[in-house]
């Protein structure tokens, strides 16, 4: 009984920590529109035929940076680290990584060109600085609360 308990409550604390990220994620994604929304003032049409297309991008990056790497960094990890890696396999692994970072930048090179059909060419222009800010923000929010739960140790 008791460690039916127990599996039981790791699983459901398991599923409320997915769903808590889940909402932090769509929290995040929320601001990001806004941010860039206001940063770029973009006009009603123009923001109808500039969102899907964003927005096609950015699935392809995080299916690039997040289930790519995280996939190889997993293999990493299960198989003893860095360190424990033959130079074969880190050659693999760092052919892997090039080859996503092509092909995130080849997705940038997809999105700035199909935006310039959309919108001006200073608003993607404000679109590349406008992600640069948010993501610096971003890091520095994050910052400040590491350093207050250290502070509240």
């Amino acid at each position: 009984m008791k460690k039916i308990f127990i599996t039981l409550f790791i699983v459901i604390f398991s599923i409320s920590s997915l769903l808590a990220q889940s909402e932090r994620r769509k929290r995040l994604k929320a601001y990001k529109i806004a941010y860039i929304t206001e940063e770029l003032d973009l006009t009603p049409k123009e923001a109808e035929r500039f969102w899907p297309v964003y927005n096609d991008y950015e699935n392809k990056v995080y299916q690039l940076k997040i289930v790519n790497i995280k996939g190889a960094h997993n293999k990493i990890r299960e198989n003893g680290g860095i360190d424990a890696l033959t130079d074969d396999e880190a050659n693999i692994m760092l052919d892997k990584l090039i080859k996503n970072d092509e092909a995130i930048s080849a997705a940038k090179l997809e999105l700035y060109k199909e935006l310039k059909n959309n919108i001006s060419s200073k608003k993607i222009i404000k679109l590349y600085r406008a992600e640069h800010e948010f993501n610096r923000k971003l890091l520095s929010e994050f910052r400040k609360k590491q350093m207050m739960k250290m502070q509240g140790r």
